[in-house]
């Protein structure tokens, strides 16, 4: 058995490659616990710096979100540009906002340095305001363009149509930065790059324990133990509660993603772009075609993952409410995974206690500042790098952990009603 849960990237990843359980005593300057993007990228960051690093990972590399997602690699956080703005002013939202660009210019260097196979790269992001919304996202250029230096392509409504074969949208900006790729495979190769420098990497290995011996940090699993100087908790929505402050302030959110059978001309007919695209609805649905011919969909929120047929049929109706012509195409596949909210909509990453580090809150754009959370880490451990800082100010407000998935789902529901009717919901 592969360990993974079926999907498409499964399907599409060499996923032989095996990293073995944790057996005995082991050492380290640094033990990260969680085997996606943000894990390895702090690994592969130390590791490039020459320093020694145990990461534990409970099921295999790229078990969660990190293996499972869409596959977009934007700049920005789960909240909104002006709302960052308004929540930390104009000079601190640029410094933050230029980290995730950073981040996203890193991928790009390693899978060039480290000649990763990501499947097909594709450059280029549409975002897209919901038709009841109006014209908005020549303002949205206009405030990217002044307030982040960000050069965006506005698509009219003429030109979104031409393209599209949908009523439900506006108009459009291009983001020629952002891109897309096959996650698991990004972050196997991730993987592979950190034990090439030097990384020991374990799967199967839970953190079932940490604790202080002497001035150091011990870490416990069921085989075995790492003593080591930091502790790096990078298990996003899949916090054990070995970190109970930070798994009380994630909120586990479900998310869900499908693929179609191969579509050949009748996709490009229907959607004419190789961009992928994502809308500026409550909850957001993203989709992408893909090198073969099928089209990916992703999106909803549910508290408890629905029978496979129940979800199968319901990405398959969003989907056809926005293109009506893919009513009757088959999915090939569709699955489920855990995106890790905060209260705030912002990532917690840094220092939480002396040798204690945490990196979670990275909501539905993970590809990107997973990457900036580790390399922030692996700076300030090994450089005393100061930026990871910023962040503090968010903090790790208590929702309860999986018992915020409740009143985030009425949310949803609120607002999915209200798009559904074509009425923008109050503002709270």
């Amino acid at each position: 058995m592969s360990g993974y849960e079926d999907n498409h990237y499964t399907r599409t990843a060499d996923t032989a490659v095996r990293y073995p359980a944790l057996a005995g005593a082991a050492q380290a300057e640094v033990c990260v616990i969680g085997g996606g993007m943000a894990g390895l990228a702090t690994a592969l960051g130390l590791a490039e710096r020459g320093r020694s690093v145990v990461l534990l990972e409970r099921h295999r590399i790229g078990w969660g979100a990190s293996g499972r997602n869409g596959g977009f690699v934007v700049p920005g956080y789960p909240t909104r540009p002006d709302d960052l703005v308004t929540k930390v002013g104009l000079p601190d939202a640029r410094e933050l906002y230029g980290l995730t660009r950073d981040a996203m210019a890193l991928i790009r260097r390693r899978i060039g340095d480290y000649a990763m196979d990501v499947g097909e790269l594709v450059d280029g992001r549409l975002l897209f305001a919901m038709d009841e919304d109006g014209e908005v996202m020549a303002r949205h250029a206009e405030n990217m363009a002044k307030n982040f230096g960000r050069e965006l392509e506005v698509w009219s409504r003429q030109r979104v149509r031409e393209r599209l074969a949908t009523t439900r949208y506006s108009d459009g900006s291009l983001d020629p930065e952002a891109f897309s790729l096959n996650p698991l495979k990004l972050t196997r190769a991730t993987a592979a790059a950190a034990a090439a420098r030097g990384a020991v990497l374990h799967e199967d290995s839970p953190a079932t324990a940490i604790t202080r011996q002497g001035g150091r940090q011990l870490v416990r699993t069921p085989g075995g133990q790492v003593l080591c100087d930091h502790v790096v908790t990078a298990g996003g929505a899949y916090l054990g509660l070995t970190d109970w402050k930070a798994a009380m302030a994630t909120i586990p959110v479900p998310t869900y993603v499908m693929v179609t059978e191969p579509l050949g001309e009748r996709l490009r007919q229907v959607i004419d772009t190789k961009y992928s695209l994502a809308d500026r609805s409550f909850a957001t649905n993203y989709y992408r075609p893909l090198e073969d011919g099928r089209l990916l969909w992703g999106g909803r929120v549910a508290a408890w993952k629905p029978s496979q047929a129940r979800l199968t049929e319901s990405l398959r109706r969003d989907m056809a409410w926005f293109y009506p012509d893919l009513a009757k195409v088959k999915v090939e596949v569709a699955w489920g995974g855990l995106m890790p909210y905060l209260r705030h909509r912002m990532p917690m990453i840094g220092a939480t206690a002396p040798g204690r580090w945490v990196a979670t809150g990275f909501g539905g754009l993970g590809m990107g500042i997973t990457t900036m959370a580790g390399s922030l880490i692996a700076a300030a451990i090994t450089e005393g790098d100061t930026r990871w800082q910023m962040f503090r100010r968010f903090g790790l407000p208590f929702v309860g952990g999986k018992l915020g998935r409740a009143p985030a789902l009425m949310v949803y529901w609120t607002h999915k009603l209200t798009d559904r009717l074509g009425r923008k919901p109050r503002a709270s």
